[in-house]
């Protein structure tokens, strides 16, 4: 029971963690022409007019694309253990009378 509870506890850090760094906007270590830093939009949507203007789309990106290659894997593989631990529970019980 105590693993469960922990590979529950852990499957829920990972689903919030991957889904918040895809929420999480992307930026990158250079600044535009105003001295503003490049934001590139986030992993669920890019947002390249401030990189298109600075002449950084490309690198913007490749670093949506680094941040979606490992959030969305840990977000995946919090849900898929929330559901290998729920999926036990939800099917029907054997209830045989002893009779």
């Amino acid at each position: 029971m105590t693993r469960r509870i922990v590979a529950g506890a852990v499957a829920v850090v990972l689903l919030t963690v991957g889904l918040l760094a895809l929420r999480w906007p992307v930026y990158l270590p250079e600044f535009d022409p105003w001295g503003v830093q490049v934001k590139c939009g986030s992993g669920f949507s890019a947002d390249l007019a401030q990189a298109t203007f600075a002449g950084a789309a490309d690198r913007c990106q490749h670093a949506l694309a680094a941040r979606r290659i490992w959030a969305i894997p840990v977000a995946a593989l919090g849900w898929l253990v929330i559901i290998a631990l729920v999926l036990p529970l939800l099917r029907p019980q054997d209830v045989s009378s002893p009779i």
